[in-house]
């Protein structure tokens, strides 16, 4: 084991080595007086720890771009990173075009399949290219948006909203 070589004028708090950046080497803290290790595991607080406990965490480390995820019984492992997306949303082309009559309407995805924002404000609609308010120009539940007013007959609409895939 190689000799430890610390600052020979520490300031209190000051860690050695500064950033270790390697699993398994220790980093010391100068208390003022003296060099203390400092403790390599998470402490979540008595609180929390309870909760830490009930996982099964990973054995490994993950790999690079990864990110811990649960499978909703308290097993966890690695798997690759979500990717968010842009998804173009539509309206039911059996409702469409709009006639001024009408103020619910079904939304779809690209396959024409009924689409429910998760949550229902995830969501941007656009009425002839201008962008509406949510709450005050539309309203989402479900699959079906409902305007405050009637779109004017020829209007054209889209909406986005983001996705993880």
């Amino acid at each position: 084991m190689p000799a430890l070589n610390f600052p020979a004028s520490p300031a209190t708090g000051q860690r050695y080595p500064a950033n270790p950046g390697t699993s398994g080497v220790a980093q010391w803290v100068y208390t003022g007086t003296k060099w203390n290790v400092v403790p390599s595991f998470v402490s979540l607080g008595s609180p929390n720890q309870a909760a830490y406990n009930d996982y099964q965490w990973p054995a490994t480390d993950g790999s690079l771009k990864q990110q811990l995820t649960t499978d909703g019984t308290g097993n966890l492992s690695w798997q690759p990173s979500a990717v968010p997306s842009i998804q173009v949303l539509g309206i039911l082309p059996a409702e469409l075009p709009f006639d001024g009559l009408r103020k619910d309407f079904t939304l779809v995805d690209s396959t024409l399949a009924p689409y429910a924002p998760n949550p229902d404000t995830n969501i941007i609609v656009f009425l002839g290219g201008v962008p509406q308010t949510p709450g005050v120009a539309y309203s989402v539940s479900g699959s079906t948006i409902r305007f405050m007013e009637e779109p004017l007959g020829g209007t054209t609409f889209y909406a986005i909203t983001n996705v993880v895939v």
